[in-house]
């Protein structure tokens, strides 16, 4: 079932409700569905690192709470809240073209243009720059680098790394804004993309995320 990009967003925000009015059982299923639909999506090397990354850095969170005096509960819980919220966007990048979700943000959000567009160049730019530091990594390399060390000398043998990755993002962003100024990029840019229209599986999974984010009130009803 294909769905568009509209419906995509929509759902990626939702998510990031729900870990606050859904219960924790519900929180967790949805980090286990996000992991299956990620692996499905895209596994490679480097969705296997992105994963990596936000367990660790939310493990580092778990820990820096309880060390703060935090509860073991309320700091898993807080864990596994952000978790599930930066699986969603990380979800959303993979399964999604940036430029359908630039034209869902100008079409369907009413966003300008400007904004769309570094909003996107933005995510566009963490894929990017983890290419870039492989690739510089790998020539370095073959020229004697080593990061072998205790953590001083590995930061300043990082400095000959961080140097050559500067000046390509540097260059990048002047071809960049070259190719904008030739183009005419301004108002009319996404127009000329074709449409996505609402398909039935759109309308379905609109009416589940409807159903979910007003949990809190008709469990009350319910319940009365």
């Amino acid at each position: 079932m294909s769905l568009t990009a509209f419906t995509k967003i929509i759902v990626t925000l939702a998510v990031t409700a729900w870990v606050f009015i859904l219960p924790v059982e519900a929180v967790a299923t949805i980090l286990v569905l996000q992991l299956a639909l990620l692996l499905y999506i895209k596994h490679d090397r480097m969705t296997m690192a992105a994963i990596g990354g936000l367990a660790v850095f939310t493990g580092l969170m778990i820990l820096l709470q309880l060390l703060f005096g935090s509860p073991l509960a309320v700091a898993l819980t807080g864990g596994l809240r952000m978790l599930v919220m930066t699986m969603a966007f990380l979800c959303l990048l993979a399964g999604t073209r940036i430029q359908d979700i630039a034209k869902a943000l100008v079409d369907r959000f009413h966003m300008p243009c400007e904004y769309a567009f570094m909003l996107t160049t933005a995510l566009r730019f963490v894929p990017n720059f983890l290419t870039d530091s492989e690739i510089t990594l790998d020539a370095q390399s073959c020229r004697g680098y080593s990061n072998r060390g205790n953590i001083i000398k590995r930061f300043l043998a990082y400095l000959v790394v961080i140097r050559p990755l500067v000046m390509r993002a540097v260059a990048k962003s002047e071809t960049l804004a070259l190719s904008m100024e030739l183009k005419g990029f301004g108002s009319n840019t996404y127009k000329n993309m074709p449409s996505e229209p609402l398909g039935f599986g759109d309308v379905i999974v609109l009416l589940l995320t409807v159903i979910l984010s007003t949990y809190p009130f008709w469990k009350k009803l319910l319940v009365c």
